[in-house]
């Protein structure tokens, strides 16, 4: 790797703390971590066997806030991969839906079985026990949906069918796999079309060996010979009398039972689950010291071990309206502006209680706000910190070790538990009625709705008792996306800098930075990684030029060989805070294809748009710039507090496919940057009027057709059904 540093540059230096199975990406090769040294790190290449290579703290750091081509951090697998192979098919989110779902489906039944078989010691691995389960695992799950769909008010008619059960084989081939890919849902994944082989042994002589194996785990703690000796001498005795029965019939109907050697019926013992062998050899109360779930509640050493991820609606009627237009509104349109209650799905780092994602929306909670939560924690906020006036920094960020969750339909869903184990997290769900294992952001969100709204007319209040005949709606007088960022400014401002009973008196802020000087953060996360797990998708087909997204065209040369090869539409996902590569899924897997100009690097979707409307770069004629003016027009809009509070997302919808079309349409065909200088005209532009852009952009979603506004009533109501969202599904808008 090499680490270039401009002279007189000056950089802070920021240690790292990688753990086993740790990877970097960089100047497209992977380096795998072997040690950290007072001074550095050593690293090898995981695609060649020459000796492990040493980087000083400088360099790593360096390489990693290097804008163009930044080196991307890759969170340890759980399941080894292949030494010398890196596969995309790692991450769920690079699989298709329906792998996907095969995948989850394959882990349900798999959790599902390991953990009924550690409560049920008659429960075996043998083809008549897992028939039995699975036949009556079945008409349970299904019994408990019909149920669920009878309570839900709908007919026997339109009562969904569960998947088909598996065959005790598959099954039992499953948990194996499951067991051996140390417990990680990739390691279920179907590579292969072929049949898998068939168990050697018959079902009697499973039954036998079976029954010898868990003998194992028994408090006599016999030796494996000895249980080996045990299993000869039984099927010794089988065998006698199924020779009885053929002379008796006449005929050699029944097979002689074969008995493994000792390493096959030693290997068997090796995979018994060792919390088995624990709770037979040692007794439950060993077994339950050792391997047991923490129940007495949830202790937390380090940052961002445990983020929990929940939601709430904020007892508050705001206006949906820009507040520019609210000022202009005559008392009768005002009337008629609908009022909405705003929608909080946080984030909370248990060790240090920093609120470490915050999405603000007016729709109802769904997947893709949990999914934007989860993204917000893993990214710097301070830059949307100092965007909405806060003057306490966010600069806490990461990967989170375990998120739990509560039993909502969008919190428990495929495409979240997928992004939070692609990023090196497990997606954790209390089972009902375990308070114990349950989340303390409830008592967050009533701190919030205490503290923060009491200045504010039109709250709603905990409780109809509470509220009494007071007219909420009428009394609403702060538009929505303002509510929104007084919101999140009382969190940055207010509650991180309080001091908290929880940690003794301590502010969450002070909590944050007194225990990153003892367990340092993890690196920020690949861009590829970053792209394929939280990324917009769309479908583009190849051109001469390249791939267009919204007016910027991404080549490669694999992309152009397949552009000759044929003409086919390609999933494309991009980051809608770095337009600077894109990942195109290729029939030999996800490409990483760069910008055509180095000058995309780095803005993100809303600068990009504000500086096309900026320079009038609307069609083909005019879609020119000269590299000395899109420096320029980059630097001022860096300065521009409206774009940034685009940025910060306050309150808008979740970008999707359809949005990405709709900006198509304002942004030029293409956009071309050349050395010469533009025309006079063209170059003296140098005002804008952020805000009338950021209105056209309808990044909120309250903009309405003159049918809709006609037939809008007074004082318009909303209250929205919670509904399960779709992030993989373009459809989809928050």
């Amino acid at each position: 790797m090499n680490m270039l540093v401009r002279p007189g540059h000056a950089h802070h230096v920021q240690l790292f703390e990688f753990n086993r199975g740790d990877r970097v990406e960089y100047k497209h090769a992977i380096y795998r971590w072997m040690s950290t040294t007072n001074t550095g790190y050593w690293f090898q290449r995981v695609d060649d066997d020459l000796p492990p290579e040493f980087f000083t703290y400088e360099s790593v750091s360096q390489a990693f806030d290097n804008k163009r081509d930044p080196m991307g951090y890759l969170p340890g697998r759980r399941s080894s991969p292949n030494e010398g192979n890196l596969s995309e098919t790692e991450l769920l989110s690079n699989l298709k839906p329906a792998q996907q779902q095969e995948v989850l489906e394959k882990h349900e039944w798999c959790a599902r079985f390991l953990r009924d078989e550690a409560a049920d010691d008659l429960l075996s691995r043998s083809e008549a026990k897992l028939s039995d389960y699975i036949m009556k695992t079945q008409a349970r799950l299904q019994k408990e949906s019909d149920e669920r769909h009878k309570a839900a008010g709908k007919t026997h008619r339109t009562a969904p069918q569960l998947p088909a059960p598996p065959s005790p084989r598959s099954l039992r081939r499953w948990v194996q796999k499951f067991e051996e890919g140390n417990f990680d849902a990739i390691a279920l994944l179907n590579k292969s079309s072929a049949k898998y082989r068939r168990e050697y042994f018959t079902p009697e002589e499973l039954e036998h060996i079976n029954k010898h194996v868990w003998m194992y785990a028994s408090k006599d703690r016999l030796p494996i010979k000895e249980l080996h000796a045990m299993l000869k001498k039984a099927v010794e005795t089988a065998n006698q009398e199924r020779r009885a029965k053929n002379i008796a019939l006449g005929a050699t109907a029944l097979k002689d039972l074969r008995v493994p050697d000792i390493d096959t019926f030693s290997s068997r013992i090796h995979k018994l689950p060792r919390a088995h062998v624990t709770l037979g050899q040692h007794g439950s109360d060993a077994a339950l010291a050792r391997y047991s779930a923490i129940m007495g509640g949830v202790d937390v050493l380090r940052p961002l071990e445990r983020v929990e991820i929940d939601e709430c609606s904020i007892d508050l009627q705001t206006l949906l309206v820009q507040a520019e237009d609210w000022d202009n509104l005559s008392q009768k349109e005002r009337n008629v502006v609908a009022r909405v209650r705003l929608y909080i799905t946080a984030a909370k780092d248990v060790a240090t209680k920093c609120i470490v994602g915050l999405r603000i929306h007016h729709t109802a909670p769904n997947t893709s706000s949990a999914i934007c939560a989860l993204e917000m924690v893993t990214r710097d906020k301070s830059e949307l910190a100092r965007s909405i006036g806060c003057e306490t920094p966010w600069d806490m960020d990461g990967v989170p070790q375990e998120v739990p969750v509560d039993s909502a339909t969008w919190l428990a869903s495929k495409e979240l538990r997928t992004a939070t184990n692609d990023i090196g997290g497990c997606l954790f769900q209390p089972k009902a009625g375990d308070a114990a294992a349950r989340g303390t952001l409830e008592r967050w969100f009533r701190t919030l709705n205490r503290q923060a709204l009491l200045s504010l007319t039109g709250r709603t209040w905990g409780s109809p008792a509470e509220k009494g005949d007071y007219d909420a709606e009428k009394e609403a007088s702060i538009v929505f996306h303002k509510a929104a960022e007084l919101l999140m400014r009382y969190v940055v401002d207010v509650f991180h800098n309080t001091p908290h009973e929880g940690l003794n008196g301590e502010t969450p802020r002070n909590a944050w930075l007194r225990l990153r000087k003892f367990y340092k953060p993890t690196p920020p996360l690949s861009p590829r990684l970053r792209r394929s797990v939280f990324g917009i998708q769309v479908n583009r087909k190849i051109s001469k030029g390249g791939i267009r997204i919204l007016g910027i065209l991404y080549t490669s040369s694999k992309l152009q060989a397949l552009f000759r090869e044929s003409d086919v539409s390609l999933e494309v996902r991009f980051d809608r805070f770095d337009l600077g590569a894109i990942s195109v899924r290729h029939p030999e897997g996800w490409l990483t294809v760069p910008a055509d100009h180095e000058e995309i690097a780095g803005m993100s979707l809303w600068k990009w748009l504000a500086f096309n409307q900026r320079l009038n770069l609307t069609n083909r004629k005019n879609a020119e710039v000269s590299l000395e003016i899109a420096r320029r027009t980059k630097s001022w809009l860096r300065d521009q507090a409206e774009v940034a509070r685009a940025e910060a997302e306050l309150g808008s919808a979740v970008l999707t496919e359809r949005d990405i079309l709709r900006f198509e349409k304002q942004v030029a065909y293409q956009v071309e940057f050349v050395e010469r200088k533009r025309s006079e005209e063209q170059a003296q532009v140098e005002e804008a009027d952020i805000s009338s852009l950021i209105k056209q952009w309808d990044m909120h979603g309250i903009q309405q057709s003159a049918e809709n506004a006609q037939t809008q009533n007074p004082v318009a109501k909303t209250a929205p059904n919670p509904v399960s969202g779709n992030l993989l599904d373009p459809g989809f808008n928050l």
